[in-house]
């Protein structure tokens, strides 16, 4: 019975041995189980790092080979799928980097960030339609975002969709709270509201009287009200609203209008009081230009070329100032000589101008330097009204944004 009892415990100890043996060894197989996956997760993790960084960087064969590695193993990283998809992007990609995006939607749902991405792609393949669709479903989800708001806007810009652009600025000036940011939010606002107006043939002119009370010297709006008087043939009213813009500011384009809107009539010298007033009590170089030339384009010799004799002498200070008038004053020079029958000097003098720093009367935004042989409502920076003459404009000013295009149809 004794030894019965002493192998039953025996047997007992035995088991309970045993079973700490093979609890001991399953903790020891999970815990090098675990361990060997954290140390893939963090490995994976540094893979991810390294992509971001390099996509920062800009070597971007590196951070797409990198992300492309991590987001095989981890596809619902959303930041990690975006990132790929801008280096597909940047390596011009781009419908790689939409069938990433959509793919990566069918698993994550409808994610804003991920939305929004698809937009902005759609955007720059060209397709404005879908860029919108993507976007509206994502301000739906994010109806506060400022930047899906202002992204929207250009959107439905693109696509020719102003009135609906103007309800979405709208919506962006009054969710935006960073000073700066709601400025810029605040002029788009009033380019959306313009563009509406000028593409609507029967209210428009309502619409863009309305505009230029709030905005008195929003040039595109100017220009649109004026010509639609011109072209239904209500000089005065052309006429007028040129005048009364001078008085506020003498800007190239206005100056310009007005001249050729008088020259058309065969009266030409109904612009000189006009420009003698903006001339008066300043000494800008622009309306005085103008000025010159109209009284060349009148026959009034003598007065001309006392103008011109006063920016010749100004010119050392205007060239103190970075203000280039030489080509103009040159052409408008060229002019007078041609008029004169001074064949020789004229084409001397045109001759200078057409090789001046500048093409003669051409126009730069002031915004980011791009320059055009014609004024523009728009600049293909994205901004509206910024378009002046170059003698307006200091040339350090320019020169100090992006590259110019010196081509008009290089301005949009």
């Amino acid at each position: 019975m004794a030894a019965l009892v002493l192998g039953s415990l025996a047997l007992g100890a035995g088991l309970v041995l045993l079973g700490g043996m093979l609890r001991s060894s399953v903790s020891s197989v999970s815990s090098w189980r675990q361990q060997r996956r954290d140390r893939r997760h963090q490995a994976m993790l540094r893979v991810r790092e390294e992509g971001h960084r390099r996509l920062w960087s800009g070597d971007f064969d590196t951070a797409t080979r990198s992300l492309q590695r991590y987001v095989e193993h981890h596809p619902r990283d959303l930041d990690a799928v975006l990132a790929l998809a801008s280096t597909y992007e940047a390596c011009g990609e781009l419908e790689t980097a939409r069938r990433l995006l959509e793919a990566a939607r069918s698993q994550l749902g409808s994610e804003p960030k991920l939305l929004h991405h698809l937009g902005l792609l759609a955007l720059r393949r060209g397709n404005a339609g879908a860029a919108i669709d993507w976007l509206q479903e994502a301000a739906r989800l994010e109806p506060d975002s400022p930047r899906l708001l202002a992204d929207l806007c250009a959107a439905l810009a693109a696509e020719g969709r102003f009135t609906e652009a103007v309800q979405v600025a709208q919506r962006h000036v009054a969710v935006e709270r960073e000073p700066v940011r709601r400025a810029d939010a605040e002029e788009t606002l009033l380019a959306m509201r313009y563009r509406a107006a000028d593409a609507d043939a029967t209210g428009g002119e309502h619409a863009l009287r309305r505009l230029l009370g709030e905005a008195p010297d929003f040039l595109p709006a100017i220009v649109a009200l004026a010509g639609r008087a011109r072209a239904a043939g209500d000089v005065r009213t052309a006429e007028r609203l040129y005048r009364d813009a001078i008085r506020r500011k003498p800007s190239g384009v206005l100056l310009e209008r007005l001249t050729a809107l008088h020259a058309s009539t065969g009266q030409a010298e109904r612009s000189l009081p006009i420009l003698r007033d903006a001339c008066a009590g300043n000494r800008l170089a622009a309306p005085r230009l103008a000025l010159a030339r109209t009284l060349v384009a009148t026959g009034k010799h003598s007065a001309a070329e006392a103008e011109l004799a006063e920016l010749v002498k100004d010119t050392p200070a205007y060239r103190a100032e970075g203000v280039d008038v030489t080509p103009e004053r040159d052409l408008v020079a060229g002019e007078l000589a041609l008029a004169r029958g001074h064949d020789r000097e004229a084409a001397t003098l045109l001759g200078r101008a057409a090789m001046g720093g500048h093409r003669p009367f051409a126009y730069a935004c002031r915004r980011c330097g791009r320059e055009s042989v014609e004024w523009r409502d728009r600049c293909a920076c994205g901004v509206y009204g910024t378009f002046e003459w170059c003698v307006a404009q200091p040339v350090a000013e320019r020169d100090a944004a992006t590259t110019p295009a010196t081509d008009s149809a290089a301005v949009g």
